[in-house]
């Protein structure tokens, strides 16, 4: 079982691995099967600073659905492939990042670029390009907002799962 804990604060100067200006979070993979007891409700905050940047978890209900999603258009390894993105994308009006922008929560794909252009997530320890494996996404379909209407995401390192992750607000 995967847990993302967070605290609900903004954290102007977080330690690394920790994005600027976001939650500091962690993670936890635990047995299921160790689960003995379910909390009726999470344990509210402490304290709260500014409820306004969309950290303090509300109760929900997941449902995982399968899909597929593309790395940013430049990500693409053929040439004539990324115009074609480029020039559907133009066609639709909705801007740039329309293939990679899921709705919402996701485990692994590829992370969005809607605020800068894309550049390698590099591992702390070894160097190596992280991948993507979780996403909080603002949405208003799933009614999830993050910060100032961004992505919360984590990525791990291929080389080694003892290298810790890394925690980027985008």
């Amino acid at each position: 079982m995967f847990q993302l804990l967070w605290c609900p604060n903004v954290h102007w100067d977080p330690p690394a691995p920790q994005a600027d200006v976001s939650p500091v979070a962690e993670i936890r993979w635990r047995n299921s099967a160790d689960v003995t007891r379910i909390l009726d409700s999470p344990p509210l905050p402490v304290r709260q600073e500014d409820p306004g940047y969309g950290y303090t978890p509300v109760p929900c209900t997941l449902t995982p659905v399968p899909l597929l999603d593309f790395p940013y258009a430049q990500g693409l390894p053929d040439a004539e492939l990324v115009e074609s993105v480029l020039e559907y994308e133009e066609a639709t009006g909705d801007g740039n990042d329309l293939i990679t922008c899921v709705a919402g929560i996701k485990f692994g794909g590829w992370p969005t670029w809607h605020l800068t252009d894309p550049y390698d997530i590099s591992c702390l320890t070894c160097g190596a390009p992280c991948g993507l494996l979780f996403t909080v996404g603002s949405d208003l379909t799933t009614n999830i907002t993050v910060g100032r209407w961004g992505d919360f995401r984590v990525f791990a390192c291929p080389a080694e799962e003892g290298h810790g992750y890394i925690f980027d607000q985008h």
